[in-house]
Formats: C-alpha cells, sequence, structure tokens
C-alpha cells in the first residue's frame, strides 16, 4: 500500500514538473526576444530546453526544444522534440522592421511540408497566403482594420 502511495506522488511530481518547465519554456521566449529587443547587453543567440524524466528504476534526459534567435531578438527557428525525436520545426525571416514575412513548416525528416507568406502595410499585417510543398496556394488570409 505504501509503495502505490508514493508512486502516485512521484507521478503527480512529475506531471508537476513538466507543467512548471513548459511554463519556463514560454515566459523564458518571450523574456528573452523583449530582453534582446530592449538593448540587453547580452544577447541569446539560442536556447535548448531540456527535459528530465525518472521514475522508481531509470533517468532519462531529453531534449524538449530549439529556439534560435538573430541579433534583434527575432525568432528564427523553432524545434520541438517528443521523446528525443523531432515533433515539430519551423523557420522564420523577417523585414528590415522585424515583421515576419515568412514562416516555413517541416515534418521531422526536414522536408519542407509548407509554407506561409505575409505582407506587411504601414507596419501591419495585411495578408497571409499558405502554399504546399509544391507551392500551390492552400489558403489566403485577408486582414482588414479599422482605426480611430
Amino acid at each position: 500500500m505504501t509503495f502505490i502511495v508514493i508512486n502516485f506522488k512521484i507521478s503527480f511530481s512529475m506531471k508537476t514538473l513538466k507543467a512548471a518547465l513548459v511554463t519556463i519554456l514560454v515566459l523564458g521566449s518571450y523574456l528573452t526576444a523583449d530582453c534582446q529587443k530592449s538593448g540587453s547587453k547580452e544577447k541569446i543567440k539560442s536556447i535548448i530546453v531540456l527535459e528530465e524524466k525518472s521514475d522508481a528504476l531509470i533517468k532519462k534526459q531529453y531534449k524538449e526544444s530549439e529556439t534560435y534567435y538573430d541579433n534583434k531578438g527575432n525568432i528564427l527557428e523553432e524545434i520541438t522534440y517528443k521523446q528525443g525525436k523531432v515533433n515539430k520545426h519551423f523557420k522564420y525571416e523577417y523585414d528590415s522592421d522585424g515583421n515576419k514575412i515568412k514562416e516555413e513548416k517541416f515534418d521531422p525528416s526536414g522536408k519542407l511540408t509548407e509554407t506561409s507568406e505575409y505582407k506587411i502595410d504601414n507596419g501591419l499585417r495585411v495578408e497571409k497566403i499558405v502554399y504546399d510543398a509544391n507551392k500551390r496556394i492552400k489558403s489566403r488570409k485577408i486582414y482588414q482594420y479599422t482605426t480611430f
């Protein structure tokens, strides 16, 4: 009976730890980008997040994610992992004002599966076109703004 209670506490602790790590990762990405854009002396080039899982017998460490930045704090590449294998992979491009103008999505083997291109007018996104791997249009969004 005691073994079951201890095992339950370990499972609960691992879920809590995982939730905390995900929260830290998300907040870290935002804070890092803000830090780099605010002119901080130490600019971050990349972040690698490792997750450690353990049970009563085994301790394993997996790479959870990789994020790479340019010198302006923009995210250039994001890779997330599941059980140490690539799960999601994106690359981004920006214009001189820091607006995202291109997003590429890759499958776990590294093959390009989708490209999104963004058109910016006066600092506002006005259009998003999504292409498949063969450069055929999959979808198009038009953004309309109302101003005061």
